[in-house]
């Protein structure tokens, strides 16, 4: 008992010591550096000052748009490339959380494969700016090494949907995924279904992203059509109810047709969706 205590001890005083040395560079914001990133954020949604905030809000609600998916994977990617490039080797850390229970190890390894899933795409997702500010904190050269001392707070949960909503490469990993993973020395075992029920995405909004990694050609005008008055902030009043359902819900419906639009694998991997969804 008194070892977990002394470990709990250790991480508060880990938490304790990052908090602290955030607040202290979070005070020090270079205002026209923080613009100037933000600016690189509008320009890489294509210039949209309004969707780029449309975006952020969605990243930190975990709400995934089929209508700007490539928008919001876009933003998503610039800032992981930033995270990267800002928050480099050894310059950051991250403690235990309490969701992993007492008796785990400490995860403080920046470079170590869980710890960087855990921490970095919460960051990218809800804390993004906050991690703008600490990048261009302005301080002294003789507190410099604070810089190398960031803490980050970690959640799998979230990183974990943030990563199946806003990634590329994660969205593509996951559609490749067998239908039944039984982890090792387990009995129990998870279906994809199960994944994306656990990530909050629709077979529509699943549809979505087969449609938009493996299209060969235009996207249906009706589609175009939504994403435009999306665009522009039109008002969807005197539109017909078929199109506002549509709007709210997705372009595709488990029973529906599969799209001609994407490639024989893309329509290969549709079916696989939809028995998957289509399972009691």
């Amino acid at each position: 008992m008194e070892e977990n205590n002394n470990m709990t001890s250790y991480r508060q005083k880990c938490v304790d010591f990052g908090v602290h040395t955030n607040k202290f560079l979070l005070a020090k914001m270079d205002t026209r550096e923080v613009e100037k990133m933000m600016a690189e954020q509008i320009r890489e949604v294509g210039g949209s000052q309004w969707l780029y905030k449309d975006i952020n809000k969605n990243m930190k609600n975990g709400i995934f748009d089929p209508f700007f998916l490539r928008e919001h994977c876009n933003l998503y990617s610039w800032r992981e490339t930033f995270f990267d490039a800002h928050f480099a080797g050894n310059s950051w850390f991250t403690v235990e959380s309490d969701q992993y229970g007492e008796e785990e190890e400490d995860y403080f390894s920046w470079d170590d494969p869980f710890t960087r899933f855990i921490t970095i795409p919460v960051q990218l997702a809800l804390h993004f700016d906050a991690v703008l500010v600490l990048a261009a904190a302005k301080i002294e050269p003789e507190l410099k090494w604070l810089k190398s001392h960031v803490f980050f707070r970690n959640d799998e949960i979230i990183s974990n949907e943030a990563e199946s909503k806003f990634k590329f490469e994660i969205m593509i990993s996951d559609l490749h995924k067998p239908e039944l993973v039984i982890p090792e020395g387990s009995l129990v075992g998870h279906s994809l279904k199960d994944h994306y029920d656990q990530v909050n995405l629709t077979f529509s909004d699943v549809a979505h992203i087969i449609v938009e990694m493996y299209q060969k050609g235009p996207k249906k005008l009706e589609e175009l059509s939504i994403k435009t008055i999306l665009q522009n902030n039109l008002s969807m009043e005197k539109l017909p109810l078929k199109i506002q359902k549509k709007v709210a819900h997705g372009m595709y419906a488990v029973e529906g047709r599969v799209p001609e639009n994407i490639t024989d694998e893309g329509k290969v991997i549709f079916e696989k969706i939809r028995k998957e969804f289509n399972k009691k």
